[in-house]
């Protein structure tokens, strides 16, 4: 059931082919080259080589400049280990034939008998059949060889076409699992980055642009929390509320940008002397507020203090300041509009009293 022998033009044929940039993309989108030997493709070539009665029988996929054995059955060593096989094949001829190349005994045949593996592998016989993609693009073959001349049946070269059509469903099976772990994973980027721009909208709507504390938002979240901590455990718990002393002169004097800079300034001054626990804030244009967890009267006018005296003493400063500040530690059944009242309302004692003081909220009532 010999194939017609091809022209010598097919030689040229065969160049361009195997260097053909579609049909290497094609290829090499399956993912299969180089890769260990699967159950399933040497499933198909035991099958075949027992059905037909080859002795030998592999799946080829035609690289530009080698054969690549996907499965081999019968080879010896070391190609059965190798598994690829550089120079000129009959795989190569099979890549231009229209259908399938079958050869009864390739030593009678001109254009065949001079082809390397007849004399290194003693190849006598071959039936090919191609392997193309969805698209076309010829990837290699599905083959079988024997070592002496053979009368390849029309049922052989039938069972060999099934074959090939299974090999093809398992290349393409590969191909769909391959794409989809790389849409798996750009799902999981996109993924990442949906929270990471979360997370990003998350700070921008709690943290002030211009220092980085916690903006008013976060401060009256952070507030209503601790005081359900209190209810819950009967911690103390304390608020400072401070404010800039003649912010408007620094503004109106030195401009705006300095004052911003002033504000930045003040911010890191208040954030090293708070603890991680405690919640700075700036809660207005020149104002600051600092939540103090499980702290009493005494504890949070020695905070107080020693912010007061931190900015005061704060040389690094791009314009000099002070700061005032009101005290207040939570009464029984306090709520967070009376407490931050209080605070507040000591705040304005201090700055009343003559500024750069800190002040403290007497219970149960204003300062």
């Amino acid at each position: 059931m010999d194939t017609p022998p091809p022209p010598p033009a097919d030689e040229a044929r065969i160049a361009t082919a195997l260097a053909d940039p579609q049909r290497l993309a094609a290829l090499h989108a399956t993912g299969l080259l180089d890769t260990p030997a699967e159950e399933s493709f040497d499933r198909l070539t035991r099958l075949a080589a027992k059905l037909t009665g080859a002795p030998v029988t592999f799946v080829s996929l035609l690289d530009a400049e080698r054969d690549f054995y996907k499965s081999a059955y019968g080879f010896g060593e070391p190609l059965a280990s190798a598994r690829e096989l550089h120079g000129r094949t009959f795989c190569h001829y099979s890549l231009v034939s229209d259908g399938a190349l079958v050869l009864d005994d390739v030593t009678q045949l001109p254009v065949f008998r001079d082809v390397p593996t007849v004399k290194s592998l003693g190849i006598r016989a071959y039936a090919g059949i191609p392997l193309r993609s969805e698209e076309g693009d010829m990837l290699g073959s599905f083959c079988a060889v024997d070592f002496k001349p053979k009368r390849w049946t029309e049922q052989d070269i039938e069972v060999l076409v099934e074959l090939a059509h299974c090999a093809m469903r398992e290349v393409r099976l590969r191909k769909a699992l391959q794409d989809a772990e790389a849409l798996n994973q750009q799902l999981v980027a996109q993924i990442q980055r949906v929270d990471e721009l979360n997370l990003r909208l998350s700070e921008m709507a709690t943290t002030d642009a211009l220092t980085g504390l916690n903006n008013r938002r976060m401060f009256d979240h952070s507030l209503q929390l601790e005081l359900a901590i209190v209810e819950r455990r009967k911690t103390p718990l304390s608020l400072l509320m401070l404010d800039v002393d003649h912010f408007k002169q620094i503004n109106d004097n030195h401009g705006h940008e300095v004052g911003d800079t002033v504000l930045v300034a003040i911010a890191q001054v208040l954030g090293g002397c708070a603890r991680v626990i405690d919640i700075v804030a700036r809660v207005g244009g020149e104002e600051f507020a600092v939540i103090l967890p499980n702290t009493d009267t005494e504890g949070a006018l020695e905070v107080a203090e020693r912010m007061r005296t931190a900015v005061g003493q704060a040389t690094w400063l791009a314009q000099p300041a002070t700061i005032s500040i009101g005290v207040a530690t939570l009464q029984p059944a306090e709520d967070a509009s009376g407490f931050y009242s209080r605070a507040d309302a000591a705040l304005y004692a201090a700055k009343a009293a003559g500024r750069n003081r800190v002040e403290l909220a007497p219970a149960g009532g204003s300062a």
